[in-house]
């Protein structure tokens, strides 16, 4: 079985586009030779503080260990829906010549945390399962304060904008045109744009449901929001 797998992998990814790794920006960044900057679909490392900025921890050994894997060696890019994203890099699935998806590789080594972005879920489920390997294992920043549980009032109380996992019952939700506001408490909320509503079956099927968020907390008026784009982001506990 695992040498069908293997093979088939392996036939996907030929598909695609092979070109040569020049620089390592970060966990999920590189340069191309063509002067081209790639982000890894469907995962995001802790980022490298460039110009003085501290480095997230965890951020260097995601960079080392893309770099033993890609740098100066010809890889294999997949598209998935979006050619690139917003900062014109370009959005890819990164194979090896050996088949190994780089973007489950990080995941499963816990140098990296699920970020998928609707609509590319090409290999979602691939990945959430090698996400799963590394929580259960317990290995790379799974293990870090950072990444433990908490819950959704150390937001509050420490004005916290980091990505985490957070902890809270869903108490009522309130729906408009824009989108669905899930209330945590009185000063805290999940936000669901319109454009994610394909992605949910019911959104009012989480009221009384405690359930862990993950993203990155803002600011918004007088309260706390977490932006949720895709249901990977809200698992009930």
């Amino acid at each position: 079985m695992g040498f069908f797998v293997l093979a088939f992998v392996c036939s996907v990814s030929l598909a695609g586009e092979t070109i040569r790794v020049i620089r390592v920006i970060d966990g999920d960044t590189v340069v191309l030779q063509t002067g081209q900057r790639v982000r890894l679909l469907g995962i995001n490392a802790p980022e490298i503080g460039y110009k003085g900025k501290v480095s997230e921890i965890g951020a260097k050994a995601a960079q080392k260990y893309l770099k033993s894997k890609v740098l100066n060696k010809n890889i294999t890019l997949e598209i998935d829906i979006e050619y690139e994203d917003k900062y014109t890099r370009r959005l890819a699935h990164i194979f090896l010549e050996n088949g190994l998806h780089i973007n489950e590789d990080m995941l499963r080594r816990g140098l990296a945390v699920l970020s998928l972005h609707p609509p590319n879920l090409k290999y979602q489920t691939d990945l959430m399962l090698a996400q799963g390997y590394a929580e259960e294992e317990q290995v790379g920043l799974w293990l870090l304060e950072d990444y433990q549980l908490k819950p959704i009032r150390l937001v509050e109380r420490s004005k916290r904008k980091k990505w985490g996992r957070y902890s809270a019952t869903v108490r009522k939700v309130t729906l408009s045109k824009k989108g669905a506001k899930l209330w945590l408490t009185k000063e805290s909320y999940i936000w669901v744009s319109s454009n994610s509503y394909p992605y949910f079956t019911n959104l009012k099927a989480y009221v009384g449901k405690t359930i862990e968020i993950r993203g990155w907390p803002r600011k918004w008026g007088k309260h706390w929001s977490i932006q949720v784009i895709h249901p990977s982001q809200m698992i009930v506990r």
